[in-house]
């Protein structure tokens, strides 16, 4: 604890969003997390869409408007964490575009803390991440959502439960351009032929790990793939879930 304390003093924590020092001595919760930036987080909140996990109003029923115009098909249900706004627009970038892969420790423990006992109920026999093509890995050393996959899953642990990683069951295999520059429907012609999965034996149910969600699209197909080699349950977490609100 001493040996922890030092270091903190000597490399003090950073705001996941604005980069700002934080002061010595932060209490756990607030590690991460400047007192503007966390003001500024929205986390969701019931009622969700009972598909996609994005916030709605009572008058939308069960499901969003996106769900109700384009339902996704291959993943039974998901949940994230925050809304997708500026904030977390700006702390992804810094995530995937400058290096700050240590970001990904806040959104991992909250995501292990605040859906705990719905990952219990589900009770997944792997955490799957949205692979990225190898141009991209060697570009930023590592896959974000990989990352994420595995704070999460060391995070459980602390609420004994298990759910290992495994990053070789799926692959991306065309460089696809960036998606959130696209249409939904554009989406999806960029999305063909651009996974490969391995043969599963024995997996029945895996939670598809990624950082946002936008349309759904990458992870339903995400989802196709893994149920035409056998996976009978797909389900998603991420950091982030853009809604209609």
């Amino acid at each position: 604890m001493i040996f922890k304390n030092i270091l903190k003093f000597i490399f003090p924590s950073r705001c996941i969003i604005c980069d700002t020092v934080l002061p010595y001595g932060n209490k756990l919760e607030n590690e991460y997390l400047c007192n503007d930036c966390r003001d500024g987080l929205e986390f969701i909140k019931n009622p969700t869409c009972k598909k996609c996990g994005a916030m709605i109003s009572q008058a939308d029923g069960d499901l969003c408007p996106r769900c109700k115009e384009n339902m996704p098909k291959y993943f039974e249900y998901g949940f994230g964490l925050c809304r997708y706004n500026e904030l977390i627009r700006l702390s992804i970038h810094k995530i995937k575009y400058q290096g700050r892969k240590e970001y990904l420790y806040f959104y991992g423990k909250m995501i292990a803390m605040a859906f705990k006992d719905k990952f219990k109920k589900i009770s997944p026999d792997l955490f799957i991440p949205v692979p990225i093509h190898k141009k991209r890995l060697r570009e930023r050393n590592y896959n974000q959502s990989g990352v994420l996959a595995y704070v999460i899953s060391e995070e459980l642990k602390k609420y004994s439960i298990d759910i290992p990683v495994d990053e070789n069951i799926i692959f991306r295999t065309k460089n696809t351009t960036v998606l959130n520059r696209l249409d939904s429907k554009d989406r999806g012609v960029e999305l063909d032929d651009a996974f490969e999965t391995n043969d599963v034996v024995g997996i029945e149910k895996v939670v598809v790990v990624d950082d946002i969600y936008t349309t759904g699209a990458t992870i339903d197909r995400v989802a196709k793939n893994l149920k035409e080699c056998g996976v009978k349950e797909v389900y998603f977490t991420t950091i982030a879930i853009v809604d209609n609100l």
